[in-house]
């Protein structure tokens, strides 16, 4: 299991008196005993910043946006520095060893947006200051970056080599899991299709079904009326998506063609503690996830198998900080390898 966290402002800048930056970890633990196989820390530069590890606003993020805040081999950390003169942003990737920053960024202005990687690559997307979609691969850094067209917002996320621009205003893009077909996702409680139409009061706004009650005049997806209030985490499949309820985790079923829902069951059983962070094996068969209970961090594994129940790999409140907020919620499970 490869687990990171952020402990935000706990190191003296090196270069900036009485500034204090991120230091970011990422650790390997054994998924049958809970032993920690490695671990590596990255000490951000003055200014330095990785979003989806650790701004404290994000709890709820997808898999796929936590696992493309790291190249493929781990090696890598996306995230901005200060542009020329401390004005704008400069995309660019730390090194997860230490946390030197590598070169980056490109475009007319330093003003580099919402930076990850390619799923299993290690090439760093971004939207530059002149809102053009671009990659890097930071494997060959002489290599001249690649320009993906004119991005319509200031934001995106990835689905292999789509690059999903259009979203319903609600949703933040590393809130939202594509199924592997390519053709629709989901974040918050919000279903829509790639190919939507954009509304007519802004190109990059498509208007989505809700899964669960009809809210605000939207249409509610037919047979999610009782589906309780969850957070797409990813996909089993092109018709399951897994949904962060808290206090458990969905397993939500889709017709073939997502027209409606054919079936909601419950994976673990429903406790006063908060589920979270879940990823699927390399198989496919079983997940793991966090149970955290007032700070109280445990690594769970569950294989889903009919009747199977929950299994505690490790404490990781002595193992892994909790956090600068001092409530384990910097604490995410990146991959199961």
């Amino acid at each position: 299991m490869v687990l990171a966290w952020c402990d935000r402002f706990v190191a003296a800048s090196p270069t900036t008196p009485d500034a204090r930056v991120h230091v970011v970890t990422v650790a390997a633990y054994a998924v049958t005993d809970g032993g920690e196989v490695a671990r590596q820390v990255a000490t951000l530069p003055d200014g330095g910043a990785s979003d989806s590890l650790c701004d404290p606003t994000h709890p709820w993020l997808s898999a796929a946006a936590e696992r493309q805040a790291f190249n493929d081999d781990f090696t890598l950390l996306a995230g901005t520095v200060p542009g020329p003169g401390r004005k704008g942003r400069v995309a660019t990737a730390f090194s997860v060893s230490g946390g030197a920053p590598l070169s980056g960024g490109s475009g007319s202005a330093a003003d580099d947006r919402a930076p990850l990687f390619q799923s299993g690559t290690s090439t760093l997307w971004y939207v530059t200051g002149d809102r053009h979609l671009t990659g890097r691969d930071l494997k060959h850094p002489s290599a001249a970056p690649t320009d993906h067209g004119t991005a319509p917002g200031q934001s995106f996320f990835l689905a292999g080599e789509q690059a999903w621009v259009r979203m319903p205003l609600e949703v933040k893009p590393d809130q939202a899991a594509v199924a592997p077909g390519g053709t629709v996702a989901v974040g918050g409680n919000l279903l829509w299709r790639r190919t939507d139409p954009a509304a007519s009061f802004a190109d990059q706004y498509v208007e989505p079904v809700v899964l669960g009650p009809a809210v605000n005049g939207r249409t509610s997806l037919p047979g999610s009326e009782a589906v309780p209030a969850c957070a797409a985490r990813l996909w089993f499949d092109d018709r399951s998506l897994l949904c962060n309820a808290r206090s458990t985790l969905l397993r939500v079923t889709f017709a073939p063609d997502h027209s409606q829902v054919d079936e909601v069951g419950t994976l673990i059983p429903e406790e006063q503690a908060l589920i979270r962070g879940a990823v699927l094996s390399s198989d496919g068969r079983s997940l793991a996830f966090l149970r955290d209970r007032a700070g109280t961090v445990d690594l769970y594994r569950l294989d889903l198998s009919a009747g199977s129940a929950p299994v505690r790999i490790a404490s990781l409140t002595a193992q892994a900080p909790t956090g600068s907020d001092g409530d384990g919620n910097d604490v995410r499970v990146i991959a199961w390898q």
